[in-house]
């Protein structure tokens, strides 16, 4: 690979697909794992694995941090991953398996959506009849979020009152 046919010069300049993926979905966790009612500061994330860590444990910076949610750094250590997992919550093979990547995201959506339409009495429902699967999570995010909006609207929600 040359310069001249501009092969290597574009390889270099390739974005990391693992990279990317890895960047989206801590993106997602600064946009839904909120319990300050924001979003995390980077400088939040680093200042509580560094809080958490035992001797020996890895150390994250502000800047690596922000290449890693950018999608512009690759390959974090394991012990970077069970930092980041730890702080937010999370296994740490969200990072890494799509299925459960995929789970995770629906249950902290389906979280989302009850906080922000304050359903507490269809989360009690809810928990009995969702299963773990990605399927009924979205089912019952989706209840969830009708129910919000025809309680804003002041009309009755026939997929709520299934649960009654």
């Amino acid at each position: 690979m040359s310069e001249r046919d501009g092969t290597g010069a574009e390889a270099e300049r390739q974005p990391d697909p693992e990279a990317g993926r890895l960047g989206q979905r801590l993106e997602f966790l600064f946009g839904y794992v909120q319990p300050l009612g924001r979003r995390y500061t980077l400088n939040e994330v680093v200042d509580g694995i560094r809080a958490a860590a035992r001797p020996g444990d890895p150390t994250l910076s502000t800047g690596r941090l922000w290449a890693l949610v950018k999608g512009r750094a690759g390959n974090p250590t394991v012990g970077t991953l069970r930092a980041l997992g730890d702080f937010f919550g999370v296994p740490q093979a969200y990072f890494i398996d799509d299925e459960v990547a995929d789970r995770v995201a629906a249950q902290l959506a389906l979280i989302a959506a009850m906080r922000a339409n304050d359903v507490r009495s269809v989360a009690l429902r809810a928990a009995a009849v969702a299963t773990m699967s990605t399927h009924g999570v979205d089912t019952v995010r989706s209840l969830v979020e009708r129910s919000g909006l025809a309680e804003r609207e002041g009309t009755p929600d026939q997929g709520a009152q299934a649960f009654e």
